[in-house]
């Protein structure tokens, strides 16, 4: 009966679903990041020319200009992966017949996921001892460090999941290409 919903086709709708949310939400990271930048470019551009024109500078210029390459970094990965520009060295994959190629991308981003799912769980209880010790900056503005420390967990836990979106269409063109053969 058309329209029906089985089992089958009721995961296949919630999977593409919740895929489709970790593309907008590695989109959403993506224009953060870039905000980031532009802001960045602001704070610098105002501390010299505080300082060219005023002769002060802005003693919070170079700390704060330092947490948005943090933010900008770590918020603009997940987006970077999706679009599937990360470095890649492949001076021996490109050897490979197509079937082992697939196979070592599909090794190594599981293996990436294990990677960044640790390192957003030991960041992420990095975070709560910052928030806990009431830890601050060494500089003039003594800024809680958990705030900047943030991005990293949240950017690491972006990258993750849309490591697990890459995998399920990597999976998913060897099940086509599997069938089309």
């Amino acid at each position: 009966m058309p329209g029906r919903l089985t089992p089958g086709t009721f995961a296949q709708k919630k999977g593409k679903f919740v895929e489709k949310l970790i593309n907008r939400l590695s989109l959403v990271s993506g224009y953060v990041s870039g905000s980031m930048i532009f802001a960045m470019m602001l704070l610098v551009t105002a501390s010299v020319a505080a300082r060219r024109v005023f002769g002060y500078p802005l003693v919070f210029g170079d700390e704060y200009s330092a947490y948005l390459m943090v933010f900008c970094v770590f918020l603009g990965a997940a987006y970077t992966l999706q679009q599937d520009q990360h470095i890649r060295v492949d001076i021996l994959a490109i050897r490979f017949k197509p079937r082992v190629k697939w196979f070592f991308q599909w090794l190594t981003s599981c293996l990436t996921l294990v990677y960044t799912g640790v390192l957003t769980w030991q960041t992420t209880k990095l975070v709560f001892y910052y928030k806990q010790t009431g830890q601050t900056s060494s500089s003039v503005m003594e800024t809680a460090t958990w705030i900047p420390a943030i991005a990293v967990p949240v950017g690491l836990a972006l990258l993750s999941l849309q490591n697990v979106a890459c995998i399920v269409k990597e999976f998913r063109a060897f099940r086509t290409e599997k069938r089309q053969a």
